[in-house]
């Protein structure tokens, strides 16, 4: 009986394990400098990560969703599909000043 539990349990933690997708990332300006705090969303959930001072990121999609959402205040927004990849090298482009300060 022992057995038993325990080949159906360690079947349980197989199946939740399959449920993962997990994504590397860096995330860097035109001049290619790291851009800390941006956050890296999957499209359509509730699942994010935000980038340290090196740009990294790191996030688990859970196989959910099939885009990265990118924002930070000073760039623009970039959205970036996923496909079978789990490494990323994003280049953020900087908002341009739409009102210049006084």
């Amino acid at each position: 009986m022992k057995k038993v539990t325990f080949i159906l349990l360690s079947l349980v933690f197989i199946s939740c394990g399959s449920d993962s997708h997990l994504l590397d990332g860096k995330v860097t300006d035109a001049s290619g400098a790291p851009v800390e705090n941006v956050l890296v969303q999957v499209m359509g959930t509730d699942l994010n990560s935000t980038t340290n001072a090196k740009g990294e990121f790191r996030i688990n999609t859970k196989n959910r969703g099939d885009e990265l959402i990118l924002t930070h205040p000073d760039y623009q927004m970039s959205r970036i599909d996923i496909g079978e990849n789990s490494e990323f090298s994003i280049e953020l482009i900087e908002k341009k000043n739409q009102v210049p300060e006084k």
